[in-house]
């Protein structure tokens, strides 16, 4: 028989099913998304610091002060380029792009795997596809607004192109999707080495070339970390401020594991098809390659546990799901294979059936939320796609008068003039960060009490133990005191001189400096300063007493 009658003679139905497997996966993805469409108000947030780029004000989320409140910074530049390009609603935009990426994930993360087991050789069963497919969070996840899908998108592309390279592809391309991934999401720096470890040890390139793919890998994220150091005065954005990133909390980590591991009992499929991807493994090669996600999600999990995980169900851990899951989101046919991908079915229909929350659309006892669903309800949108919900839910009614002046609505306070350096007429202050952003135009300074998005309440020492996220709410005072007129007189005599005892805080020292290095106008000197004082800055940190916890 000839060479070209044996291939011609070979079955192709191998590969006609994985790509039918693929294809299912990507459907399902796609569809559940589409089923679970929504954005949080966080995405409200990086919303309108797109919003201020595209309209010329920088990457920031007031005019007149460099806060980096978005902490993907990859996120915000390709959400902007789609918006620009399509001329769309940057909400819809974001929702429509976080599921598309969130496809393209889920298909690179499966075409990886092939790779992996032989591509279109043999039949493969999926498994660890099911488990991810079959979680609520990750329907929810797959948009929000938030860089979420584009970290689902970097980790199965990652994957993938490490497989091409150890079976022979080009290397170029892998070195430099993941020099992206400290811009994608700050944590994901710490999947970098391990993938690019394992593509030394599988290709032993020499010292030179070694070398010269780490420049390559090396030179986007510096670039744009010199830019956020000198632009934003800071050496991390200011959300890993807010959140206190530095911290060891592992026993809220603990809770928050747990949270999303014993909601959906994900214990036991993960010990069914993670141990058998290693199994699998028939030579050095195979090893290293399916060895080295399992490392990244361990890291990605230590690192979520160290921080305490998050206030939003689930989302912190489905990047670590998906990297423990990459070699093993399908496997070869065997005895063995089959039947752990029957009882991963099995779990998956009831897991999709039945397996929810047990504090649904309402914030846990813990401090962790029915993210999606909380929103859900409070908007009674069953997709709140744009801001539009948001608003109608809850209508800011200074947004529909002509009102000027500084206004802290909750607290008793009333307006009082602005400084006359401000470039706003209207300044407001509130916790409901991304509705209040949406609330306003542009122009309208709006003031963030939980420091997410202000340069002086991101550097406040923890005053709150609730809610990762929500642990800094800056007291009035505080806001009075850089925002207000000079000169105002107060009613309340005590509260003015806490003001005026603030404000000389805020005018000299470390508080100067760093109001200095967000406000002063953007010079190459401006520049080199705030790149020079970025790490005693970020270090910066300031109690402050009469804290009001939000609820």
């Amino acid at each position: 028989m000839s060479a070209t009658e044996s291939v011609a003679g070979r079955p192709r139905w191998p590969g006609t099913w994985n790509h039918v497997i693929t294809v299912a996966a990507a459907a399902v993805t796609a569809f559940a998304g589409w089923q679970n469409r929504w954005i949080s108000d966080d995405g409200l947030i990086a919303v309108r610091t797109v919003r201020q780029l595209l309209a010329g004000n920088g990457p920031v989320f007031n005019v007149g002060e460099r806060v980096e409140a978005n902490t993907s910074m990859a996120w915000t530049y390709l959400v902007a380029l789609v918006s620009w390009v399509s001329r769309g609603d940057v909400a819809y935009v974001s929702v429509l792009l976080g599921l598309a990426c969130t496809v393209g994930g889920v298909v690179f993360a499966m075409l990886g795997a092939m790779l992996r087991y032989g591509g279109s050789r043999r039949v493969l069963l999926p498994a660890g596809v099911l488990i991810l497919l079959a979680l609520p969070p990750f329907w929810e996840f797959a948009t929000s607004g938030l860089e979420t899908g584009l970290v689902f998108l970097w980790i199965g592309s990652s994957w993938w192109l490490l497989v091409r390279a150890a079976s022979g592809g080009p290397v170029l391309p892998l070195v430099l999707v993941l020099g992206l991934a400290p811009v994608v999401r700050p944590e994901l720096a710490l999947v970098h080495p391990v993938f690019f470890a394992a593509l030394l040890v599988l290709l032993r390139p020499g010292r030179r070339a070694a070398v010269r793919w780490f420049v390559i890998s090396l030179a986007l994220p510096v670039a744009c970390q010199i830019f956020r150091m000198g632009y934003y005065g800071l050496l991390v954005p200011n959300t890993a401020l807010a959140k206190e990133a530095g911290e060891s909390r592992w026993a809220r980590g603990l809770l928050y594991a747990g949270d999303t591991l014993l909601t959906y009992q994900l214990i036991g499929p993960l010990l069914v098809v993670v141990p058998l991807s290693l199994w699998a493994c028939r030579t050095r090669r195979d090893l290293v390659v399916s060895a080295a996600p399992l490392m990244a999600g361990t890291l990605m999990l230590l690192y979520v546990l160290r921080v305490g995980g998050d206030f939003m169900h689930g989302r912190m851990m489905l990047p670590v799901l998906l990297l423990v899951l990459l070699p093993a989101m399908v496997l070869p046919p065997h005895t063995v294979t089959a039947l752990a991908c029957a009882t991963v079915t099995l779990w998956a229909v009831v897991c999709a059936v039945a397996l929810r929350v047990p504090y649904p659309q309402e914030i846990g006892p813990d401090g962790i939320a029915d993210e999606h669903g909380f929103y859900v309800r409070w908007t009674g949108d069953p997709h709140p796609v744009t801001a539009e919900s948001y608003l109608r839910a809850r209508a800011d009614p200074l947004s529909r008068e002509n009102a000027t002046g500084l206004h802290v609505p909750g607290t008793g306070v009333g307006p009082m003039p602005l400084r006359a350096d401000q470039p706003a007429r209207l300044a407001v202050a509130g916790h409901v960060l991304g509705t209040l952003g949406a609330s306003f135009p542009l122009d309208v300074l709006v003031i963030d009490r939980l420091g997410l998005a202000n340069a002086v309440g991101g550097h406040m020492a923890l005053g709150c133990g609730q809610r990762v996220g929500h642990e800094k709410p800056l007291p009035v005072e505080y806001i009075v005191a850089d925002y207000m007129a000079p000169g105002t007189a107060l009613s309340d005599e005590r509260f003015q001189a806490e003001v005026e005892r603030i404000r000389g805080e805020l005018s000299t020292g470390r508080f100067r400096d760093l109001l200095d290095a967000t406000r002063d106008r953007l010079t190459p000197g401006r520049f080199w300063d705030n790149l020079v004082g970025a790490p005693a800055r970020t270090a910066f940190r300031f109690p402050a007493g009469n804290t009001s916890c939000p609820s």
